[in-house]
């Protein structure tokens, strides 16, 4: 039987996956642009400011409609 995990232990392990580089859950399945805004405000609510600006840069660099992630030169990968 599979536990259910908590809201923010969900997203906290979901922001790991991102900042990791894995723009998708644990079934492979991309992260949808509106669950990353969700994080987005969530995270901003408990003032961790840090983790927004780095769900927004995978915002910008993740092509949401074709679910692939646009070419983005290592440097611009060490930004995140």
């Amino acid at each position: 039987m599979r536990q259910l995990k908590s809201y923010d232990t969900l997203l906290n392990e979901s922001f790991e996956r991102i900042q990791s580089g894995k723009l998708h859950d644990e079934k492979l399945k991309p992260y949808e642009e509106s669950f990353i805004w969700e994080m987005i405000y969530y995270f901003q609510r408990k003032e961790e400011y840090e983790k927004c600006q780095i769900l927004k840069k995978s915002i910008d660099i993740f092509d949401h409609e074709k679910n692939y992630t646009k070419w983005i030169t290592q440097s611009q990968r060490q930004m995140i």
